[in-house]
């Protein structure tokens, strides 16, 4: 049996964007957030921007539909320089995000998911 899997263009682009974002956002400084116990909210505000909150949530609902296979990818590629910054990704999708998305009202939808799956810091009013 063979196992090999091929990434298409679009996981293959996302790899190499986040790697060389935790190359050079988060590798440098992860020895020293660790050492502090520093959260870095700005880093991780950044993900957001680049769509890694909402890779498996559908587009109507803020996120990138891009699936969980893509979604590992970018896990993979932020554990390899901080598994601090890959679980809180996790985290905020799985455990936050997940939820929402299976059992939430649209109203909830709406109000919770769309922000997160844009990686905002909290719902607009």
């Amino acid at each position: 049996m063979d196992f090999a899997l091929e990434l298409s263009e679009d996981q293959q682009a996302l790899r190499t964007t986040l790697r060389e974002f935790a190359e050079a956002e988060i590798a440098p400084y992860a020895a020293e957030w660790d050492r502090g116990g520093i959260f870095p909210a700005d880093t991780v505000r950044k993900l957001g921007q680049l769509g890694v909150m909402g890779l498996p949530f559908p587009e109507q609902y803020g996120g990138v539909g891009a699936g969980a296979l893509s979604f590992a990818i970018a896990l993979e590629e932020l554990a390899r320089v901080d598994s601090s910054v890959a679980i809180t990704v996790s985290a905020s999708v799985g455990l936050g995000g997940a939820p929402l998305l299976s059992f939430g009202t649209e109203e909830q939808k709406e109000r919770w998911l769309m922000p997160l799956a844009r990686g905002a810091t909290a719902p607009s009013s």
